[in-house]
């Protein structure tokens, strides 16, 4: 009887250390269903694969710096060093940023993000938030519009602030989110072991916490993914060779060829978002949930140095010089304006800012990859900051 008792005390204290082993080293998210790539494209068809959980990915513009940023992604492939939970913290305000890649931070460091300066800004004056990073690189407003549709309910934060860049806006068909999340539980009562095992035959990965697996965000060639794996000799024509070979290594967005005329064209192009705004304010409103909007200009609105970086990757098509600081590449904003003050949203532009930091040889931007460096998103997120303590509503 001693040796059966000694054999079962040794069986049980074995399964708990391993239940508790696996549980630090295999995290599982509280929702298995929310994550980063239900939005990424919407009306994608759901691909565990590609689940973001606990990764690491990789920007690099080495055109414009040797350092490789590191995007560290929580369980639910956000950049955020916290973890998402549904229970809110006594006493603490919670405030989601929801935009694109100026809000995960591209380009910069976790420390220097848009949604980082905001809360320590905050904590400096003797106020704590609990605030969630959403951005999400390469998304636009019909993106955001359904992010909110599923997160608000899930975690009902007190404010949503949603960070416009000037490429969100034009060219979005019309589009209302019908359906809502419903999220799937996952049990943090259950054997972990046995999730494990569970989550392997269904392929839904679960990543390890201390070994994150890390990824680039442009990958080299030959991959298919680099357009320069199959159109090279068409491509090569457009841009410096300089520009081609960082390309080529997944060392530079390699979908920056000849942007600048896009954006020249979707800059004077029509909008119209009243009724977008309509829906996140008054679905917001159902959950007591407040909205303040920013609008960030691209760096060629504002500035017409950036356009000899420009031209390098717009070779053969672009003119010697086109100026999108005029006023007909500048009306967005002033819709956004008139429909913010129509739906009584509260909204700052950031372009007179901006230029006025510009026309003084203070370049925000960085001179080949398009996004802020990281002391520009630090001034924003603190000027976002003042602006929403401001007019905050208690």
């Amino acid at each position: 009887m001693k040796r059966l008792l000694d054999s079962l005390i040794y069986i049980v204290v074995t399964f708990v250390l391993l239940e508790i082993v696996l549980r630090v080293c295999f995290p599982i998210p509280e929702y298995s269903n929310f994550n980063r790539i239900n939005y990424q494209i919407l009306d994608r068809t759901d691909n565990k694969q590609g689940y973001l959980r606990n990764i690491e990915m990789l920007w690099k513009s080495t055109l414009d710096t040797n350092y490789a940023f590191v995007h560290e992604f929580n369980q639910y492939g956000f950049r955020d060093n916290l973890e998402w939970k549904s229970a809110k913290t006594k006493g603490e305000k919670r405030i989601l940023f929801v935009g694109d890649s100026f809000v995960e931070g591209m380009m910069s460091t976790t420390e220097k993000t848009i949604p980082n300066a905001f809360s320590s800004l905050a904590e400096e004056r003797g106020e704590k938030l609990e605030v969630f990073n959403c951005g999400m690189m390469g998304i636009g407003l019909n993106e955001y519009m359904k992010f909110i549709k599923d997160a608000i309910p899930l975690y009902k934060p007190d404010e949503v602030i949603m960070v416009l860049y000037s490429n969100d806006l034009p060219f979005q068909r019309d589009y209302v989110p019908q359906a809502v999340l419903e999220p799937v539980e996952n049990n943090l009562f259950d054997f972990r072991f046995l999730k494990i095992i569970e989550q392997i035959k269904t392929e839904d990965p679960i990543p390890f916490k201390f070994k994150p697996e890390r990824r680039p965000f442009y990958k080299a060639v030959p991959d298919v993914g680099n357009p320069w794996t199959t159109n090279e000799t068409l491509l090569k024509t457009e841009v410096t060779p300089v520009i081609a070979d960082a390309m080529k290594k997944g060392d530079f967005n390699y979908f920056r060829t000849n942007w600048i005329l896009e954006e020249e064209k979707f800059l004077k192009a029509s909008i119209n978002i009243e009724s977008k705004l309509r829906f996140i304010r008054d679905y917001l409103k159902k959950y007591n949930t407040n909205l303040t909007i920013f609008y960030i200009p691209s760096r060629s609105q504002v500035s017409n140095y950036y356009y000899q970086f420009e031209k390098q990757a717009c070779v053969t098509k672009c003119p010697d010089y086109i100026d999108l600081t005029t006023p007909v590449y500048q009306k967005h904003a002033k819709i956004i304006a008139q429909d913010c003050k129509k739906l009584e949203i509260g909204y700052l532009d950031f372009t007179e800012l901006i230029r006025a930091k510009e026309s003084s040889r203070n370049h925000l931007y960085w001179n080949y990859d398009d996004h802020m460096r990281g002391n520009s998103y630090v001034m924003l997120g603190r000027e976002m900051y003042n602006f929403w303590k401001s007019n905050a509503t208690e």
